[in-house]
Parts: C-alpha cells; structure tokens; sequence
C-alpha cells in the first residue's frame, strides 16, 4: 500500500511504503503456555496459544462469557477486548500494544518449557 506520509515523493506530498498482509499489524508466536485470565467476576487458567504486540489467541477450559479481560502471563499482563470466539478459543485484541521485549520473553520462555508442557514441535510464527 502507498500512501502520502513518511518520505518526500514528486507529486509535491510525502510517500511511504507500509507493508502488511491481512489484518495482522504483527506477527503472531505460537507459545502454548499457561496464562491468566481476569474479569470482574472471577479468574480462570487458560492456555495462551498465540501472542503478538496488539493481541492473542487463548483456549478456555471451560465455557465462559466476558466481553473485556486481563491477560496475565508470566510477570506482564495486558488489558484487551474480545474480538472472536470459536467454541473455546478466544481472540483477544489489547488495549494498547505490549513491547516486542514481551512477546520475545515469552517465545523464549515457552521454548525452554515446551518439554515440560508436553510440546515436543518446536515454537513458530505463524
């Protein structure tokens, strides 16, 4: 996609080249790891499957409804909405977007887990 911000172009405005495929403004990590999920009412253990900068992808254990939550994981947390569910899986978009740090932290974590968590394919961007 072109557009007119960024760098100076000929027809007298500015021109930038930003690249994105689909909606994803970041990449997703498959992590599999545990996670915490907090609403008003209760908390309950997840699975976060996915992780990127603005959001993720999380498996219930049970069904449950909730418009808006607290993702903890590890020592970070994020406030997010839901955007999609699918049986037990939830899509999660944060509020605001957490650091590349955060999601690396967390990539690096979950692979030094995978054993542990029963993963023996190794961790991904998909």
């Amino acid at each position: 996609m072109l557009t007119t911000s960024g760098y100076p172009g000929r027809m007298g405005g500015l021109a930038r080249i930003e690249r994105g495929f689909g909606r994803r403004r970041w990449p997703r990590h498959l992590v599999g790891m545990p996670a915490r999920l907090i609403v008003p009412e209760n908390t309950w253990q997840v699975m976060l499957d996915n992780l990127s900068q603005g959001g993720a992808r999380i498996t219930l254990a049970e069904p449950c409804e909730f418009v808006v939550c607290v993702l903890r994981w590890m020592d970070q947390h994020a406030f997010a909405d839901v955007i999609w569910r699918e049986e037990l899986s939830v899509g999660l978009q944060f509020d605001k977007p957490i650091s590349a740090a955060a999601v690396e932290t967390a990539l690096l974590y979950a692979e030094q887990h995978a054993a542990i968590w029963g993963r023996s394919e190794g961790l991904r961007t998909c």
